[in-house]
């Protein structure tokens, strides 16, 4: 009997696809009958579509369709579905793709497979390369035209955007006009999107957003769920070497609804055989918490190695550290001198802030002096350096140095030879070139893989801390900016391999590592975050100023690992020259949502640029929330992040999230009017709970009533919310 599609099913998910061209046509979740591809959208191409590299251009390459077949019947791919009771396999052999409607000789094997009771599908690709050209951008598995339930406007795309993002109703918004505003801060003009995220139109019509691992992507999965339904679906990568990946998630528009989500490979090898990781995609319900539960459980099955050198004691009991870039500028203006840093200290202390970051401290000052790391002789001497840092730790203080891990100035004589060997070269030779400030600066982008520069990263480190005596070092760029492809012929530790970028940052942050041994030595924290190097790190900079502004998730990284401590740069309300204003009005809600994640808070105070001492009515707030924090922590230490999971009712429109805790859980709640209401949580111990509370205007831990039902899951815990702007719940045994 002839048959247009091939089924496959484990009696959780279904798949079909078509049986001449291997398409993919349903992706259905059995118990409800719901197929998320409502839309075969004809201007992508299902499964699989990729780059060959070459010296002409690109090639986009993808498996044929009907018509190809039609017309040269050596493009027939080999379909086989194994279905079993429980559980199925579907093997695609396609002996040639088609570029331009013309077989090259590139040929692809796929393997899909559903097993018993599981929600998970397992998706598997080989590629034999015999065009000798570059693979690249390899997109699998590739969906589109998919959405949730009856409509796709409800539906909610959750992304590894720096930390965490949003988008509402993606099928419009990725196809939305973006909201865009320009900033100027002395020769600096930031463009800020106040919106939501926004896809960018290509050739096909389609709006695509595209974000990189590592650079924006922290994680490598994406989520789309349905929060009125209750269901969603997961796409991710085993991404077992953490090799440098994409995600790509595009639409059509509302007139062609729908939207399309791939993981993008980057094998960057020309002949010969590629196996790609395996990738799963899922049904689950519930919302992105269980995508993330689920990414973390493969996570833990790397073991990667989890250094606690660089978690000191002195770290773990902070909340945050105040950041001068003021010493000197881009543009040469000098504000504060090595002789100014104990002063500095006294006023962060006053705040209730213990720790220092200081930049434009070395030779021609911040983004400028890139990679000149020897005391700036405009602010004073080494020795004077010294004595200032060796007087800041007898005060209680602790001071960190700015490093940028990546730039060289391209206008220094004397830094011509390293830009020479060590900078990122693109395929035709060309250096890849950054701009920050003003016009008349540029950077070479240099690369991690080169052997020499970083060494001279981890020696600039020993310095700083074994000579200067730094209590750390923040690697700017790190985690935060693109990984970058070279092929520049000198590098031979990554020779032949373009796309090794993540594993030469593994190196430098094992070597750095290796260099400090006591624990107690140093904090290390770079901009950015991300699952292959944060367990190396003190702390990462999620920077959600520069998100999308309307959106920001920072708690996604946070849930997906609780351990890891997160840092979030502050803002006042007034007097803000460095950040925008639409920033600015939202000052309170950044603080409270930092304070509720358990984050490390980043303030600048740049004087008059960016200070909260100009701001009365925030640096009373500020310190009496950090007074808050620094009683959490040394009373009840960080605690795992759990987010909104645990708890069973709370008032929507305030911060709420929870933490367990050793011998129980702990709630930091904070609304900018006030917390009104109650809020219930599972106790699932044997001995009923000793509730305990600390407010913003009374930190130290007193009593607390509330109520307690028994229920089949365990006792249900009611606690009335003190009417203050910001709390710590704590129930212990």
């Amino acid at each position: 009997m002839y048959q247009s599609r091939l089924h496959a099913t484990n009696g959780v998910v279904s798949i079909a696809v078509d049986a001449s061209s291997g398409e993919l046509l349903e992706f259905v979740r059995e118990n409800t009958a719901d197929n998320v591809l409502k839309n075969h959208v004809r201007h992508t191409w299902s499964l699989l579509d990729g780059l060959l590299l070459t010296e002409q251009g690109n090639i986009c390459f993808h498996p044929p369709r009907y018509t190809d077949i039609l017309s040269d019947p050596s493009l027939t791919p080999e379909i086989l579905v194994n279905q079993r009771e429980q559980e199925a396999s579907i093997q695609m052999h396609f002996p040639f793709l088609v570029a331009d409607g013309a077989r090259i000789d590139l040929s692809a094997h796929m393997t899909v497979r559903l097993l018993p009771e599981d929600c998970r599908t397992y998706w598997t690709l080989t590629l034999n390369n015999q065009t000798g050209f570059e693979l690249d951008d390899v997109a699998f598995p590739s969906v589109d035209g998919i959405w949730l339930g009856e409509t796709w406007q409800d539906d909610v795309l959750v992304y590894p955007h720096f930390a965490g993002c949003r988008i509402d109703n993606p099928t419009e918004q990725l196809a939305s006009e973006p909201q865009l505003i320009h900033w100027k801060w002395q020769e600096y003009v930031y463009k800020y999107n106040i919106g939501q995220a926004t896809g960018k139109r290509d050739e096909r019509g389609a709006y695509v957003h595209r974000i990189n691992y590592s650079g924006q992507a922290s994680m490598v999965w994406m989520d789309l769920y349905d929060p009125i339904e209750g269901t969603g679906v997961y796409l991710t990568c085993r991404n077992n070497s953490l090799t440098m990946k994409s995600l790509r998630m595009e639409s059509f528009g509302k007139s062609y609804p729908g939207v399309g989500l791939a993981i993008l490979h980057r094998p960057g090898q020309k002949n010969g055989i590629w196996n790609s990781e395996e990738c799963v995609l899922a049904f689950h319900e519930g919302d992105w918490h269980w995508a993330a539960d689920d990414y973390r459980d493969w996570f833990d099955t790397l073991q990667l190695q989890d250094p606690d050198h660089h978690y000191p004691v002195w770290f773990e009991k902070s909340l945050g550290l105040i950041a001068h870039y003021d010493f000197q500028y881009q543009g040469g203006g000098i504000v504060h001198t090595f002789r100014d840093i104990p002063e500095l200290l006294k006023e962060a202390q006053k705040l209730g802030f213990n720790h220092l970051l200081l930049s434009g401290w070395n030779e021609g000052g911040f983004d400028y002096g890139f990679p000149q790391y020897t005391p700036n002789h405009r602010l004073g001497t080494e020795q004077e350096l010294k004595d200032a840092l060796a007087e800041c730790r007898k005060m209680g203080g602790h001071v960190c140095f700015y490093i940028n891990s990546r730039l060289c100035n391209t206008g220094f004589a004397n830094q011509q030879e390293r830009i020479h060997h060590s900078a990122v070269m693109n395929r035709d030779g060309s250096l890849v070139i950054e701009k920050y400030g003003a016009d008349e600066i540029s950077f070479a982008t240099l690369c991690i893989n080169d052997t020499a520069w970083r060494q001279y990263l981890v020696q600039t480190i020993q310095y700083l801390t074994h000579e200067i005596g730094a209590d750390g070092i923040y690697l700017d760029q790190l985690a935060m900016a693109t990984s970058c492809k070279c092929y520049h012929p000198e590098h031979t530790e990554h020779a032949g391999q373009p796309c090794a970028w993540n594993q030469g940052y593994v190196k430098l942050l094992t070597e750095i590592h290796q260099s400090h041994t006591p624990k107690d030595s140093m904090a290390l924290i770079f901009e950015g975050c991300n699952d292959a190097f944060g367990p190396y790190a003190s702390g990462q900079l999620v920077s959600e100023l520069h998100c999308p502004f309307q959106g920001r998730m920072p708690q996604v990284y946070k849930y997906t690992f609780p351990n890891q401590i997160l840092i979030d740069m502050m803002n006042p309300r007034r007097n803000s020259a460095m950040r925008p204003e639409h920033i600015a009005r939202h000052s309170t809600e950044l603080l409270h949502n930092a304070f509720t994640m358990g984050a490390y808070l980043w303030c600048y105070d740049l004087e008059w640029d960016n200070t909260w001492r100009r701001d009365p009515e925030q640096y009373e707030r500020l310190k009496q929330l950090v007074a808050l924090r620094v009683a959490w922590l040394e009373n009840y230490g960080q605690g795992r992040f759990t987010d909104t999971v645990g708890l069973l009712s709370a008032p929507q429109d305030q911060q709420i999230r929870r933490f367990t805790l050793d011998n129980g859980m702990l709630l930091a709640c904070a609304a900018e009017k006030g917390l009104y209401g109650t809020v219930t949580v599972i106790w699932k111990h044997d001995k009923p709970p000793v509730c305990r509370l600390m407010t913003m205007r009374h930190p130290e831990p007193v009593d607390a009533a509330y109520t307690a039902t028994t229920t089949e899951v365990g006792t249900e815990v009611t606690i009335e919310l003190p009417k203050e702007e910001a709390a710590v719940i704590i129930l212990t045994v």
